[in-house]
C-alpha cells in the first residue's frame, strides 16, 4: 500500500512484514493439531452408531477429516499465493515509486544545471556589459550601455543592479562644458577645441543615452517586461544635461549636489521613497508640476537658476525648501502640502549682473501659490512673506500686490 502527499505524489511504500519460517511451521502444526483433534471428535462419534453402520460411518469421519485437512491446506495455500500477490504488487509500487524520485531527482538536477549555466551566462555577459562601459571608445561604452539594457528587461532581478551601474556611471566626474552643448555647428565648434573638449564632447551621447535608459524604464509601469517599477536612483554630486523624467515611478531618489543643465523636467513623475535635492543646482528651467512626494522631499540649499514649476505638485510627507537660493517666478498653484512645509520668509533673488551672481530679499510677490492646499501639518508652516494659511486650508495672500 502507498500514501500520497499533499501534491499528489507517491509517498512512501507500505511494507508487508516480512514472513518468517517458524510463522510457517506454527501454522502448519497448529493445522495438524486441528485436523488431529478434528478426526478423533468425528471417530469417537462412530462409537456412538449402530454396529451395522459403524465401517460406513467410520469411512464418512475419515472423508470428512481429509476434506477439512484439504480445505484447510487450500486455504493456507490461498493465502500465501496471495500474499505472494500482494507482495509482488508492493514491490512493483515501490520500484515505480523508485523510479519516479529517480526521475525527479534528475529533473531538479537539470533545472538546477541549468538554471547554473543561466547565471553564468548572465553573469558573464554583465561582467562584460560593465567593462565596456569603462572604454575609452564611444562606440564600446554605448555598447555596454545597451547590452546592461537587453539584461535588465529579460531578468528583472538584475534591474536595480544595473540602474545603480548607470547611475555610477552617470555621477563619474563630468566638467560643465566650457563649449555650447546645445549648437549644431559641431563642425565649426571642433575646429576649436582643445582634446580634453573633444573628448567632453564625445561623452555628451553617452550620458543623454545613459539618461535616456534611465527615462525610457522607469516610467510608470504598464506591464510592458520594458517597464522596470519603481527602483531607486542614486544620482548625488551627477551633471546630468537636459534630464527629461516625465511620468515616471522611482523608489528613493537622492540627488544630492546634483547640477542640472538646461532643463529638469520632472513632470507626473512620482517619488514613492524620501527624495533628497539637497543642494542641488539647476542651471535653468526645473519642472515639477503634476509630480507627487510619497515620502519627505528636501530642497534644503538647492539653487534654482530660473523657474520653479510646480503646478499640481503634492507633497504628502514634507517639503523643505529653507535655505534654497531662487532666480525666477515659483509657481505651487493648486499644489498639495499634506505633512510639512517649510520656506524662508524672506528667500533670495539671485539676479546676474556682469556674468557674476548678486544676491537680494526674493520679494513674495515671485512665489504664486494660489490654490496650493496645506492639510494637517505636524508643525506650524514657514511660508514665503505674506502668504498665509486661509480657514479653508488654502494659501493665500496679502498685501496690496497678487502675484499672476
Amino acid at each position: 500500500m502507498t500514501t500520497d502527499d499533499a501534491a499528489g505524489r507517491p509517498g512512501r511504500v507500505q511494507k508487508l512484514p516480512e514472513l518468517r519460517w517458524w510463522w510457517v511451521a506454527a501454522a502448519a502444526a497448529a493445522t495438524a493439531v486441528l485436523i488431529a483433534a478434528a478426526t478423533w471428535l468425528l471417530v469417537s462419534q462412530v462409537a456412538t452408531a449402530p454396529t451395522s453402520d459403524t465401517a460406513r460411518a467410520e469411512l464418512d469421519a475419515i472423508r470428512t477429516a481429509l476434506s477439512l485437512a484439504v480445505g484447510t491446506g487450500g486455504a493456507f495455500a490461498l493465502w500465501l499465493a496471495a500474499r505472494r500477490q500482494r507482495s509482488t504488487e508492493i514491490q512493483i509500487r515501490e520500484t515505480i515509486a523508485a523510479t519516479a524520485e529517480d526521475q525527479r531527482h534528475r529533473e531538479r538536477v537539470q533545472l538546477a544545471t541549468e538554471f547554473d549555466l543561466t547565471e553564468r551566462r548572465i553573469t558573464e555577459l554583465y561582467a562584460k556589459a560593465v567593462e565596456q562601459i569603462g572604454s575609452d571608445k564611444v562606440p564600446v561604452r554605448l555598447g555596454g550601455l545597451y547590452a546592461l539594457e537587453r539584461l535588465a528587461n529579460a531578468n528583472p532581478t538584475l534591474r536595480q543592479a544595473v540602474v545603480n551601474v548607470i547611475c555610477a556611471y552617470l555621477r563619474m566626474p563630468f566638467p560643465k562644458p566650457s563649449w555650447d552643448y546645445e549648437s549644431s555647428r559641431a563642425a565649426e565648434l571642433e575646429s576649436g577645441m582643445s582634446e580634453a573638449e573633444r573628448r567632453e564632447r564625445e561623452e555628451l551621447p553617452v550620458r543623454l543615452a545613459a539618461q535616456g535608459v534611465l527615462a525610457d524604464h522607469l516610467r510608470e509601469a504598464d506591464g510592458s517586461p520594458e517597464k522596470w517599477g519603481a527602483l531607486d536612483l542614486d544620482l548625488s554630486r551627477a551633471v546630468l544635461i537636459d534630464f527629461r523624467f516625465e511620468g515616471c515611478a522611482v523608489g528613493k531618489a537622492r540627488f544630492r549636489g546634483t547640477l542640472f543643465l538646461v532643463v529638469a523636467r520632472f513632470d507626473n513623475t512620482v517619488f514613492h521613497g524620501e527624495t533628497w535635492f539637497y543642494q542641488s543646482d539647476f542651471d535653468r528651467l526645473a519642472s515639477f508640476s503634476g509630480a507627487k512626494f510619497v515620502d519627505r522631499a528636501v530642497f534644503t540649499g538647492a539653487r534654482f537658476g530660473w523657474n520653479l514649476l510646480a503646478r499640481g505638485t503634492r507633497f504628502l510627507g514634507g517639503a523643505w525648501f529653507t535655505p534654497s537660493e531662487f532666480c525666477g517666478i515659483c509657481d505651487f498653484r493648486d499644489g498639495e502640502f499634506a505633512r510639512f512645509i517649510e520656506f524662508d520668509e524672506r528667500p533670495k533673488l539671485g539676479e546676474q549682473v556682469g556674468g557674476t551672481w548678486s544676491w537680494d530679499e526674493f520679494p513674495s510677490t515671485r512665489f504664486n501659490f494660489r490654490g496650493a492646499r496645506i492639510g494637517q501639518l505636524a508643525e506650524e508652516p514657514t511660508l514665503p512673506d505674506r502668504w498665509r494659511v486661509g480657514a479653508d486650508g488654502t494659501l493665500t495672500y496679502r498685501g496690496e500686490l497678487d502675484p499672476s
